[in-house]
């Protein structure tokens, strides 16, 4: 007899499906912002244009451009998002944490957030320069 877990002990289908889909976008997203990022300046370091391939007058022209500001803002809120719905996966197959699910999964997201609003702050320098 198969019997299934009262529905307020499970993570649920929600945050099991947004960890998938967040993972396929993640790997799409660090592909692009690798090439960008560490292939495409390899060119002007061979020509002698620059001496490295990221420094910060760089970095600073490519975030004045919007395209590059969604894609670190969106790999910022992916990567977090992530990385704490697996950890919360993790806490609430322990069962301490699992039975305050509410708790955990609230400080998990005033951590992430805290954290997204601290890294923002720090794109914020290379946009606003």
């Amino acid at each position: 007899m198969i019997t299934t877990p009262s529905s307020g002990s499970t993570p649920g289908f929600w945050p099991w499906f947004l960890q998938r889909i967040s993972g396929v976008v993640l790997l799409a997203l660090l592909a692009i912002h690798g090439w960008v990022n560490h292939f495409m300046p390899i060119a002007d370091v061979e020509a002698g244009l620059q001496d490295e391939p990221v420094v910060f007058d760089i970095v600073a022209r490519r975030l004045a451009q919007g395209a590059f500001v969604v894609l670190d803002f969106a790999l910022l809120a992916l990567v977090l998002y992530h990385g704490l719905n697996g950890i919360r996966g993790i806490l609430l197959e322990w069962a301490p944490a699992a039975r305050r699910a509410r708790t955990v999964t609230w400080a998990l997201w005033a951590i992430g957030v805290a954290t997204f609003v601290y890294a923002a702050w720090s794109l914020w320098a290379f946009i606003a320069s």
